[in-house]
């Protein structure tokens, strides 16, 4: 989707899980780092020079600088808060202030599109008792967990009902989990121990669980090994 006819802007985020850098090279000249999730703002640097980027003058000053400069490689920054489109496969209204994605969806305020932050580069297993989601990439032969916890910015967190309710681990740091740490490695032992059926582990054993919906997004991030 665009706005005046051109493409908005979309940058694909990498994730070093075994580092916990969230950071981005748009040329040679140019990284950008992401502190926090962008909570706490950006290392910047450029032409060999490193500066920091508040949360505000990312979002107010640096995508626009970004946008006229780099517009023809990674799109326009076009911000419109009342932007609202039709989700493509949801039966509601979506909310895009910060743009749409080339495949129609929602871009987070990074200009991340929503299959990264739905963490589509895995596929589902199934969620232990702990509430922990076990996900594989490669059909079950490995197993990762993104973990159950409270350690989020939600504001159900300030509701009473949601006192015993626990988010799983972001596939990437945002402004709502800002400390996620993405996925660690896991086991069929562990996942067996968390009450996940015996037909889901034998399956995955066997290398035969379903692909990732969207394989081709695992070269933004680097996988922990152990």
């Amino acid at each position: 989707m665009a706005d005046n006819g051109l493409p908005h802007l979309v940058l694909d985020w990498s994730f070093n899980i075994p580092t916990q850098e969230l950071s981005i090279e748009l040329t040679e000249d140019l990284k950008y780092i992401a502190l926090e999730g962008g909570r706490k703002g950006f290392t910047k640097i450029f032409k060999g020079e490193t500066t920091h980027v508040s949360l505000p003058d990312w979002d107010n000053l640096e995508k626009r600088w970004i946008s006229d400069n780099y517009g023809g490689l990674y799109g326009y920054f076009q911000p419109d808060g009342t932007r609202v489109i039709k989700h493509p496969t949801l039966d509601r209204d979506d909310h895009c202030p910060m743009g749409v994605g080339p495949d129609g969806y929602y871009l987070d305020h990074m200009q991340r599109r929503q299959c990264i932050l739905d963490g589509q580069d895995q596929a589902i297993i199934e969620r232990g008792n702990s509430g922990t989601m076990y996900t594989t990439i490669d059909n079950g032969k490995t197993i990762f967990k993104r973990e159950a916890h409270r350690n989020v910015l939600y504001n159900e967190l300030e509701d009473p009902a949601f006192d015993d309710f626990k988010w799983v681990d972001h596939s990437m740091p945002c402004l709502q989990q800002p400390w996620a740490e993405g996925v660690k490695v896991s086991s069929y032992t562990e996942m067996e121990k968390d009450g996940v059926s015996a037909g889901t582990v034998a399956k995955c054993k066997d290398g035969k669980w379903e692909s990732a919906a969207r394989p081709e997004l695992q070269e933004f991030y680097t996988y922990p090994t152990e």
